[in-house]
């Protein structure tokens, strides 16, 4: 028989489907799970509808327990006991009844699964250490002894010395004279720094033991846990994927295609054209030059209109990067033109605004008592990367800049943000000139942020711009952003 062997999905519907989907690739005959299907995830429902159509043999983890009445859940830490009431209130009685109904213990004539140790299997102890590993192998004559538990993949191995050996994931047939306990990991909750999926392929005849790791879209979890609002609790696996793959800053674009009342004039000559019959033929000639004509005049115009005027960023940015402006002795940098929600195809004099996540992130524009020009507010619904930048000023080398902004934070703000000096230098991408952490900010009143360069100014000439960078959640408002050209 070959088994594969999961666990600790945790209500992670996104892993146990892709988990499912890598094991259809493998001659399997049966599906164990070594429990914990719920518990800390977005999805308990979906995910026991899915085990319970997928999935052959059951063993009962702790957070299975308490759905089941078998467990007190004061046994948990406080993160973990509000989830798993939570979890309580989002399934019906079914679950319990289903979870209830499964064993502590599962046999074969070669090997025992069990959620924590089998020295104890009713109260989940773990298995971390080499004295718990002897434990278990002196509780009961299996070879191997599959587990989960610890979210952790990995073996101790068990010779002819009789001392335990921990072993990383490794691949392994086995030796006659050795006894195994083998964590599968975690599918759904993975704590050993990997992302992926973690789960095992089990051969009982030829005693062969293959790790499997398998991505999972990490995204649609993210998007599963906001929709849910259930309780927070600190994810390992969301930070290690934050902090290995954080997301890109993009310009906004609105990808959709333009409705028919957006048609150009072109469009309207045309079917004019097709109106006109067989007139129209006898004109088609000098219509044609006439439009050509009012073309090349409109693209001048508005050549030199858009050399005098700001371009929106974020439109231009689909055309060409805005040109730099002179560096003024003045403040050079005006207040946005609208006010309201900034979209991609919004106009937005002078700025540029980048999101890692334009479903969960945003930046408005809004009037405000007691400010003169309107107000950046931006808004990030999870911890992912978020800019504010200026259009370019011209810039030499030892010229001197004062970055300005007067900032405030919403009442529920946790993360990181600076303002900044950004110079283009002549090889390689932009550098900060220099950063200014907003420190010490409130939600009742602003607070007057600024800061020059060092007295050496600029070390070469290029366009320089201000920005505001930062990887929060909550809000940040901001007015009064400025460079302003010292001596």
């Amino acid at each position: 028989m070959r088994y594969a062997i999961i666990a600790d999905v945790h209500a992670n519907v996104q892993a146990l489907r892709a988990v499912l989907g890598d094991i259809f690739h493998h001659d399997v005959d049966a599906i164990i799970s070594l429990g914990d299907l719920v518990g800390y995830g977005p999805n308990p429902a979906e995910v026991l509808e899915e085990a319970y159509a997928r999935i052959g043999h059951f063993v009962m983890g702790n957070h299975d327990a308490v759905i089941a009445g078998r467990l007190d859940p004061g046994v948990f830490n406080e993160h973990a006991r509000r989830l798993i009431e939570w979890t309580a209130s989002r399934v019906d009685g079914k679950a319990g009844a289903f979870l209830g109904r499964q064993a502590y213990v599962l046999t074969d004539t070669t090997f025992r699964c069990t959620h924590g140790s089998p020295a104890s299997p009713g109260t989940f102890p773990y298995v971390l250490e080499s004295e718990q590993a002897l434990a278990a192998w002196n509780s009961a004559p299996e070879q191997f002894m599959f587990i989960g538990h610890s979210h952790v993949p990995g073996l101790f191995v068990r010779g002819k010395s009789g001392r335990a050996h921990w072993l990383e994931p490794t691949d392994f047939a086995a030796e006659t004279h050795k006894r195994y306990i083998v964590n599968v990991g975690s599918v759904g909750q993975p704590r050993d720094g990997d992302t992926r999926a973690s789960y095992c392929l089990f051969d009982a005849e030829r005693g062969e033991v293959r790790f499997r790791r398998v991505p999972f879209d990490l995204t649609a979890y993210r998007e599963a846990l906001a929709k849910a609002e259930s309780p927070p609790c600190p994810t390992l696996f969301l930070r290690i994927a934050e902090q290995e793959t954080p997301p890109p800053l993009r310009d906004m674009l609105d990808f959709h295609p333009p409705t028919p009342d957006q048609g150009s004039d072109d469009r309207v000559t045309i079917r004019a054209l097709h109106r006109g019959g067989h007139a129209v033929g006898r004109w088609w000639l000098g219509l044609v030059l006439l439009v050509l004509v009012l073309a090349a005049v409109l693209g001048v115009v508005w050549g030199i209109h858009s050399r005098h005027s700001p371009r929106d960023a974020l439109y231009a940015a689909r055309v060409s990067a805005p040109k730099a402006v002179p560096a003024l002795r003045q403040p050079c940098l005006s207040a946005p033109g609208v006010v309201g929600r900034i979209a991609a195809d919004t106009r937005l004099d002078h700025w540029t605004v980048q999101l890692a996540d334009q479903r969960r992130q945003a930046v408005y524009t809004e009037a405000m008592p007691g400010v003169a020009e309107p107000v950046f507010r931006l808004v990030s619904h999870h911890p992912a990367p978020i800019r504010l930048r200026s259009i370019p000023i011209e810039a030499k080398a030892g010229m001197r800049f004062d970055v300005q902004a007067r900032c405030r934070i919403g009442s529920e703000f946790h993360g990181h943000a600076d303002i900044c000096l950004m110079q283009q230098q002549a090889q390689g991408p932009p550098i900060p000139i220099l950063r200014y952490p907003l420190k010490n900010l409130s939600a009742e009143r602003w607070k007057y942020c600024h800061k020059m360069n060092s007295r050496e100014g600029l070390p070469e000439d290029g366009p320089v711009w201000w920005a505001l960078e930062g990887t929060f959640t909550g809000e940040v408002l901001l007015h009064g952003c400025n460079l302003e050209r010292r001596r």
